[in-house]
């Protein structure tokens, strides 16, 4: 289940809270996001799995559900949209972050993150070896 839940985290993070564009932004985010697709590392999730998972993102946190089990609660992330391309940190409970990149169009929101505790990747990829994971959400209707 490891694997699911840094495949579904979401992708967040600030350069500068207080930065009134990235608070902004941050709201944009805010309701339930249904993960369409994920790669991690070169090697797609299957879709029954992709299909589970879903980002519920409110006041700057985001939790993540695999069916109706909670993986992740309440982790705050911040955004940076003063960085191209658009920059997203999230701290875990153990003070770890994951360091990301990500484009929100309309009611298609992509991202790119590495691994806990590694460095920002630099492009929408995810390579092997790299151990980027590259995913794909839609704007669940309400």
């Amino acid at each position: 289940m490891t694997k699911h839940l840094i495949v579904a985290l979401a992708l967040f993070g600030a350069a500068n809270p207080t930065d009134d564009a990235s608070k902004a932004a941050a709201r944009r985010f805010e309701g339930t996001w249904q993960l369409v697709s994920a790669v991690t590392d070169g090697k797609p999730t299957p879709a029954d799995v992709v299909s589970k998972i879903r980002v519920v993102i409110k006041d700057g946190k985001h939790s993540v559900f695999f069916k109706d089990q909670v993986l992740a609660n309440q982790i705050p992330f911040n955004v940076d949209v003063t960085r191209t391309p658009n920059e997203a940190t999230e701290t875990l409970p153990d003070g770890k972050q994951i360091k990301g990149i990500y484009k929100l169009d309309g009611d298609t929101l992509m991202s790119c993150v590495a691994k806990p505790g590694k460095e920002r990747p630099t492009e929408f990829a995810s390579k092997p070896g790299t151990g980027h994971t590259l995913r794909t959400f839609k704007r669940a209707k309400p």
